[in-house]
């Protein structure tokens, strides 16, 4: 597999390697679930199970495609944080009907992870 695409069916593009590329389809498709997520048709398990589905295929397939990058767990880092700063920010467009406090500052972090992690909501 090649790093650079240089020219696409005729089209000539601007040089990007295979990980940018495969970072950037990711982000994509995890902003469709949140587009989602934002208009009612999945809700918070089946943003983060949908997403940690995404995050993992992704991950394996660098993981066996080696030549692509060697920090294949970066990349996961990377789309988990976009995914999770994504769901966080309809929280606060959310919020104005949402009691916290100061004491609830980690539970959104909590919450989100461990539903990505377990697939259901918190006991």
């Amino acid at each position: 597999m090649s790093e650079t695409f240089t020219q696409v069916r005729g089209i000539v593009s601007e040089t990007m390697n295979c990980i940018d590329a495969i970072e950037g389809a990711a982000k994509k498709v995890i902003s469709d679930f949140h587009a989602k997520h934002e208009t009612g048709e999945m809700d918070d398990t089946e943003f983060a199970r949908s997403t940690r589905i995404l995050i993992d295929g992704t991950g394996e397939f660098v993981v066996d495609n080696c030549e692509i990058t060697p920090n294949p767990e970066l990349l996961r880092t990377v789309l988990f944080e976009f995914a999770r700063d994504l769901w966080k920010s309809s929280l606060g467009a959310k919020a104005e009907h949402r009691d916290t406090s100061s004491e609830d500052e980690g539970y959104d972090d909590y919450y989100f992870d461990y539903i990505f992690r377990h697939g259901t909501y918190p006991e």
